[in-house]
Formats: structure tokens, C-alpha cells, sequence
């Protein structure tokens, strides 16, 4: 693409020769990925930063550069007030604007995004849409999919994905919106039609620093320039905040506050049985999702279908034969019973356990796997440990992601939450093994829960992700010892 169609909508300088006529023919923030004609962004991270790699960037073949400041190399470049902004901008351009010809749909929140966004999409599916969606578990495009990498995609991974969806006749993108996205600008310039809010609880405090910052990130997402429309949880403080502040039209959903979707006569326990009221719209609905966690992912992906004109009876049979969502409470049934699940902060490992104990009998008791990532949140570690001590029965502390950290170090800190009471636990750090523990001491009466990784296929250990599944351990448990 040349230059003046690549820059539309910019402003910037341009330091060294650089015709408008120019084209370019890829672009990237990874020096090694660049080829003869690439444009390469020179990104600033918090331990690295891209002008170191500009001369790594030309010598592969970069036709010219785009920084915050010129840079000495040998090749032009395109100086602009904000390196990811422009990034955006022109990720957008090259990938023709694509999005622009889609209907977006953006959940955001700690917990619940990647259920919230597969009810969603089903939901249209069901009306008989096709429907993309972008996640945690990658993107999918009509029966493709593509590893994303990333919760919510970088620029320009985005808007290929968004053109490659355009152009496969995609009418619906349902995508997950990490505060990660929102404060590094990855939405700039993309206008979902509607955005929800599930809820916030305490994750990623190693990046934004306090609770604080991590809530004004997220309802700083809640503006006329990222959505048309809010949808939003009114039972949760930094929603009340969003509903307060909003500045576009807002739908709230909720049990416990008033909201414009709530439901009664709600049961959750193995599945989900309500009637909800939806913009005083009364019907019953019944799903096989269950937990009250679950619940209120089902009012928000309701809300947000009815605000896009979904008719209720659409709803009702979506929900009705909704199939589960990868890594998201799976229930293994084989001599024991086990529930796979992706909770990985405080707040998701407490619904969690809460929701798994109606899994075992009177008698029987919760045994839970989990560890937690590396080169993360510290400090929720110890939480962690005390939310496990309380909910569960027993606890297998074990590896999850340790990546550049030592895994003993994470596990001595989850261990803080359990006091002194070394009766409630035990240390298994391969996380195989410790699978295997809880299974073979769990009773027919029990529940093994296992929680952090759910449908992730890999183990990050010193940077290097190897093979490694919880779903692949559990089934080859039972294979090897016959349960």
C-alpha cells in the first residue's frame, strides 16, 4: 500500500526521502519478521524498546521506520506523536478498514469474557448470522481457526483478521476487549455497536499497579469514540461506576440491583433455570451452563442480543442447546469426576469451587489443582492460597505458566494463604503428577477440580512454551489406571 493511503487520517513528519508514491508491503513491530518494502513500528515496551532493533529491521529489508523520534538508521522514517496510535491507524488502512463493513460486538471485564462472547455468537448463530469471534481460544471464522496468540490481537493482527472475516462473509465479530487492548490502544478507531461490561475483580495488578488504575482503564473503554451502545453488570461497583458516568446509551443486567435484564426464580446449582425480564420482556430460560458466575454471563450475552433485535425465541433455543465452552467449568465423567476450568485470579477460583461443590455428594469432598502464572500479579498469589483453604477441601499446589520465574518460589507463595495449616495441602510442583495425585485419592463421592490453565495447550516454562493439557492428563489418568 503507498504511503498517502497508508497515512490517511495521520498526522506525522517524515525525516529522510520518503516518497508518498512509496508502497509497502508489510507491516510489523518484530524486526525478524520484516521482508524488502515492510514498515517497521518501533514500539516501546516496558523492558524493551523497538529503535533498538530499527538497524536489525533494515538489514532484513525495511523500507522505512515509524518512532516517536527519529532514529539513526539508513532508511527514512515516519515521526508521530504516539508509536501505537499510529499503529492502529494504519493497521486499519492497510487492512482497507475492513471493520468498518462489520458489526462489532466487545465484551470487556475480568471474569467471564470468553463464555459471555461464545453466548453471544451463539445466540446470532441461532438467528442464522455468520458470526466471527476473537479470544482467549484463539479466532474463529466461520469453521476456521486461528491462533491468535493473544486475548485480544495486536493492530495489525486484528484488522487482517477483521479483513479475512469481511471477506469470508462475516456479518458479526464477537470479541473479547482485554484492559491490556484498551490501554495500549488497540481499539483506536474501531466503534463496536455494542459493548458490555461483565466485572472486575483483582488480576493483572503487575501491570496497572492498584485496583484503581486497572477500573479506570476499563471504564475508560465506556466512550462514544469505542461503542454506540453499553451493556453492563449493575451488581458490580465498577459497573455502577460505567452506568453513573456513561456517555452513551447503557443497558444494565443484574440479580441483586435494579437493572433493565434481571431474572427470578433463578436456579443454578448443575444448570441454569430462570425467567428473565428483558426490557419487561418475560420468558423462561433454561440452559446447561451452571454457577451463578454463569448466570450472569447469560443476562449480559441476552441483554446485548436483545439491544442488536435478536427475538426472544431465538434466544430461549440458543441458550437451550448451547454446547460448553472449551477450558470454560468441562466436566470429565470417568471412575472420578472432574471439572476443568480457566479461573485464574481470586475472585474466579472462589465462584470456581463454590459452583463445583454441588458436583459431590453430601459426603464428598473438593480437591483442587491449581498454581499460578509467573511473572504476574504477586501479590494475589496468597489470596489465592486463602480462597483455596476455605472453599476447597483440599488443595494440590502445583505449576501453572511459571514462565521466567522459579516455580517453588510461586508455590511458597500461594502456601502464605493456608497459614500453617499444612493438613489442607500438598506441594506436587509437575503439574502431570499432581493431577494424577488428586485423581487417584479422589473417591467416587469427590469432585477434582483443576484450575489456571483450562483449554491452553501448552506450558510456559522459562519463556518456552512446551505441549502440555490438563484435559490430555486427566484422560490419560484414566486410561493408565483404568478409573
Amino acid at each position: 500500500m503507498r504511503l498517502e493511503e497508508l497515512t490517511e487520517g495521520l498526522g506525522y513528519e517524515i525525516r529522510g526521502e520518503l516518497s508518498p508514491e512509496q508502497d509497502f508491503t508489510l507491516l510489523t513491530h518484530k524486526s525478524g519478521e520484516c521482508i524488502p518494502g515492510a514498515l517497521f513500528f518501533a514500539i516501546r515496551g516496558r523492558s524493551d524498546d523497538g529503535a533498538a532493533y530499527v538497524n536489525d529491521a533494515v538489514r532484513l529489508g525495511a523500507a522505512a521506520y515509524v518512532a516517536e523520534a527519529p532514529l539513526n538508521c539508513s532508511v527514512p522514517g515516519i515521526v508521530v506523536p504516539d508509536v501505537r496510535l499510529a499503529m492502529s491507524v494504519m493497521a486499519a488502512n492497510f487492512y482497507l478498514n475492513a471493520h468498518k463493513q462489520l458489526c462489532i460486538v466487545t465484551v470487556t471485564g475480568t471474569n467471564g469474557k470468553t463464555t459471555t462472547c461464545k453466548m453471544i455468537a451463539e445466540i446470532l448463530r441461532k438467528r442464522g448470522e455468520n458470526v466471527a469471534v476473537f479470544g482467549t481460544l484463539g479466532a474463529f471464522i466461520n469453521d476456521r481457526r486461528i491462533d491468535s496468540g493473544l486475548t485480544t490481537p495486536d493492530p495489525i493482527e486484528l484488522h487482517r483478521l477483521f479483513q479475512i472475516a469481511y471477506l469470508s462473509g462475516v456479518k458479526y465479530v464477537v470479541m473479547e476487549v482485554s484492559a491490556h487492548a484498551i490501554f495500549l490502544k488497540k481499539m483506536a478507531g474501531i466503534r463496536a455497536k455494542v459493548a458490555v461490561f461483565t466485572n472486575l475483580s483483582r488480576d493483572h495488578l503487575d501491570y496497572f499497579g492498584d485496583m484503581e488504575s486497572y477500573s479506570r482503564t476499563k471504564q475508560g473503554y465506556f466512550t462514544p469514540g469505542y461503542a454506540e451502545f453499553a451493556v453492563v453488570n449493575s451488581d458490580d461497583e465498577t459497573g455502577r461506576a460505567i452506568i453513573n458516568a456513561a456517555k452513551i446509551p447503557t443497558a444494565s443486567y443484574g440479580i441483586d440491583n435494579p437493572a433493565d435484564t434481571f431474572c427470578i426464580d433463578y436456579e443454578c446449582v448443575r444448570k441454569i433455570q430462570c425467567v428473565v425480564n428483558c426490557f419487561d420482556d418475560i420468558f423462561e430460560l433454561k440452559t446447561h451452563f451452571c454457577g451463578k458466575f454463569n448466570l450472569y454471563n447469560a443476562l449480559a450475552a441476552v441483554t446485548a442480543a436483545r439491544v442488536l433485535g435478536v427475538d426472544t425465541e431465538s434466544i430461549r433455543r440458543a441458550f437451550f442447546e448451547m454446547p460448553e465452552v472449551d477450558g470454560r467449568f468441562n466436566v470429565l465423567e470417568g471412575g472420578k469426576r472432574v471439572v476443568i476450568d480457566y479461573a485464574h485470579t481470586p475472585d474466579g477460583l472462589e465462584n470456581l469451587l463454590n459452583a463445583a461443590r454441588s458436583f459431590k455428594s453430601d459426603l464428598g469432598r473438593v480437591i483442587v489443582v491449581f498454581g499460578c502464572g509467573g511473572d504476574r500479579d504477586r501479590g494475589k498469589r496468597a489470596q489465592m492460597g486463602k480462597i483455596a483453604a476455605c472453599s476447597a477441601d483440599f488443595s494440590v499446589l502445583t505449576c501453572d505458566n511459571p514462565r521466567t520465574e522459579d516455580p517453588a518460589q510461586i508455590i511458597a507463595d500461594i502456601e502464605q494463604g493456608f497459614s500453617s495449616d499444612r493438613s489442607k495441602y500438598i506441594v506436587i510442583a509437575d503439574r502431570g503428577s499432581a493431577i494424577t495425585y488428586a485423581l487417584l485419592i479422589a473417591k467416587r463421592e469427590d469432585v477434582v477440580v483443576i484450575a489456571g490453565k483450562g483449554a491452553e495447550t501448552y506450558m510456559d516454562v522459562g519463556g518456552e512454551k512446551k505441549p502440555y493439557s490438563d484435559r490430555a492428563e486427566v484422560l490419560e489418568t484414566f486410561r493408565r489406571y483404568n478409573l
